[in-house]
């Protein structure tokens, strides 16, 4: 994520809040299992419109339109096993979508580099996103900082169950990275599924940039 953007959030904040915060978190086991499921589900089903999403910067009326294909396509019918519906929690979906489509590119070995995720963007840009979006795009620099100073610890993050204990071990097991990761005078409060979220769209960037940098 281009240091440009955590600059020009932390200026807009300024004077506001030095907190940002993204508490949403499912309560129950049955609509986080639904969650992920719906997740992959669209990944599988539309691959290529799963990569687009990451094209698209958080809180876009673009990721509102991608997103509300994949879930209106073959895998829509599963809001109604016990999750609620998913216009208002993009953020989440986003980060299970990330999941799936970092899963598909490490199995495969390979990335699309015809669809590249969204580089910098204009102060007017990250104004029109909404509140959720832009706090997103400073989780976006939080978690990459993290990707490059624990790669082993997001894959071990990312390879548990997010209904399981193992979870919260593997968070905890990232805690000394988190710290640092963040800019001075900063305060942000994630929920675990945010926070796996934000790291798995963190690491897909990394992917794709790095195999990008090296096809150069």
């Amino acid at each position: 994520m281009p240091k440009a953007i955590v600059s020009i959030l932390l200026a807009a904040s300024a004077g506001a809040t030095s907190s940002v915060t993204s508490a949403q978190e499912f309560r129950s086991t049955e609509s986080t299992r639904a969650l992920f499921v719906q997740g992959y589900c669209a990944a599988r089903h539309n691959a290529a419109s799963a990569r687009k999403v990451f094209t698209a910067p958080p809180g876009s009326k673009e990721e509102a339109k991608l997103i509300r294909s994949l879930t209106t396509q073959a895998c829509g019918g599963l809001t109604g096993i016990g999750l609620p519906y998913l216009e208002s929690e993009r953020q989440l979906l986003r980060g299970v979508i990330a999941e799936a489509v970092l899963e598909q590119a490490r199995k495969k070995k390979a990335v699309d580099p015809t669809v590249a995720p969204f580089g910098n963007l204009s102060a007017d840009a990250i104004a029109a996103l909404d509140a959720k979006g832009q706090a997103s795009l400073l989780g976006l620099d939080f978690a990459q900082c993290v990707v490059a100073a624990s790669p082993a610890g997001v894959k071990a993050l990312l390879n548990t169950n997010p209904t399981w204990d193992k979870q919260d071990k593997a968070i905890q097991q990232l805690q000394p990275y988190l710290g640092p990761c963040l800019p001075k005078g900063a305060e942000v409060t994630y929920s675990n599924l945010v926070l796996r979220g934000l790291i798995a769209e963190a690491a897909y960037r990394s992917l794709y940039f790095t195999a990008a940098a090296g096809k150069n």
